[in-house]
């Protein structure tokens, strides 16, 4: 019985992204938190309109 070892190298995907420093990180981070914020707070006006003029009921 003839078994062979195989050492491969660590699973890296040929598609992965390297990883982002943190000063890239730091930079993207305010950004996303304030689009965040903007999209819930029209989500949420959007919501109160629609309410208002009897459009939803809740």
């Amino acid at each position: 019985m003839n078994s062979e070892n195989k050492t491969n190298s660590p699973n890296i995907s040929t598609n992965s992204q390297p990883y982002e420093s943190k000063e890239e990180l730091n930079e993207k981070a305010p950004f996303e938190f304030g689009l965040s914020v903007a999209l819930g707070v029209i989500t949420i006006i959007l919501i109160a309109a629609t309410a208002y003029l009897g459009l939803i009921k809740f």
